[in-house]
Formats: C-alpha cells, structure tokens, sequence
C-alpha cells in the first residue's frame, strides 16, 4: 500500500511491478492509462475516464465499521493498461473511489496489478488495509518504543521484531477484554476507526 506520492512515481510503480508482490497504489487524476494494448494508441487521463462511465457501474461497499456506524464509498474497477518507462503497457486495475452521497466530494485513484480474477471487493478492502498499518506505527510509537533504536541493522532488526510482539500482545488482550465486557452488544475490532483507548490501555486495565 501507498499513496499517489509514492504511485505516481515511475521507478517506484515499476519496482514495484518487478519484484511481483500484490500491490494497490495511489495515482493522480493526471496520470494516463489505455484500454488497448498496443502503445500507439491513445491514452486518457484516469479521472476522466472514470467520469464517463455509467452511474450503475459504481458500487456502494462497506468496508469497516466505526463509532458512527459502517464506513463506505462508491467504488468501480476497470481493466486496463498504463505506459511503462520503456514505452510498453503494463496491464492492471485501475480503481476510483468517492464518497457517497451527502457527504463532501473527494475522489482517489488507485492503481494496482492484483489478477484480472479480483473482485471489487477484494481491490477495495486491499486497498484500506493501510488503516492498520498506520494506527501500528502511531500506536507503537507511544506505547511500545518502536522509534527508541538507535543502532544498526542487526540490532534494529530485534528491537523491530520485539515491538511488533509486545504490541499483538496488547491488541489481542484489547481484544480479548471487548469480547469478554458486559453491555457491550457488538464488540469492534482492534483496528476500529472509532475513538476510544488505545492498545496499550488493556494492560492496566482489570480483566
């Protein structure tokens, strides 16, 4: 996972693409795709290409629920190809999300070479896992030391493979109190969105 900062540089996405590994990654409105394979014909701008599809062709999925109730957009995915830094087409998942309606406009973009067998539903939740991720670093910051080391690779390795531990640990006891808790009529996942303590608080709290 990463954001348009990092998708809409070339080396990077084609990196990326080389090495194999399932990815979906941000692109600007500008960045340029194709329908056909063949490099002479003409490529279009990813936002307005997505403009012209049809209103049914966007989906509403939910994807994750939280202190006001389950997250979702409208997503659609459209197969297609992009321009490689050596002038060939690179074939992929092109993805738009915006919000739903009522809410304030904003739209994202994504790119991804998940296998032309992916649902839309695997492309949008691959592509909000990123969610935990963050909440990881912030929280192991905080809570566990995870930017206390100051040594090299080896001992960093370590220092990163003990914070990692002792952090599940506090999720799994966070979990653990939420589904043991008494008026709680549907307990949230550790990686819930919804405000409230963090990972580390199950510790000093009774079980």
């Amino acid at each position: 996972m990463a954001d348009a900062a990092y998708g809409d540089i070339l080396y990077f996405l084609t990196t990326q693409e080389a090495r194999q590994g399932r990815h979906v990654l941000g692109v600007c409105a500008d960045s340029w795709v194709s329908h056909q394979r063949k490099a002479t014909n003409p490529a279009r701008r990813v936002d307005r290409l997505l403009q012209a599809l049809l209103r049914w062709q966007w989906r509403t999925l939910q994807w994750q629920q939280g202190g006001k109730g389950w997250l979702r957009k409208k997503f659609v995915a459209v197969r297609c190809r992009r321009a490689t830094r050596k002038g060939q087409r690179q074939v992929g998942w092109l993805m738009g999300e915006r919000v739903t309606r009522g809410q304030p406009e904003e739209r994202k973009y994504r790119w991804s070479n998940l296998s032309a067998a992916a649902t839309l539903e695997e492309l949008a939740g691959y592509a909000h896992k990123g969610y935990a991720t963050e909440q990881f670093h912030a929280e192991a910051k905080g809570e566990v030391g995870s930017n206390q080391s100051q040594g090299r690779w080896p001992s960093f390795r370590q220092h990163a493979v003990t914070v990692m531990l002792a952090y599940n640990f506090l999720v799994w006891l966070k979990l653990r109190q939420r589904h043991g808790s008494r008026g709680c009529p549907q307990p949230r996942d550790p990686f819930s969105s919804s405000p409230g303590p963090t990972a580390a608080d199950a510790a000093s709290s009774p079980s």
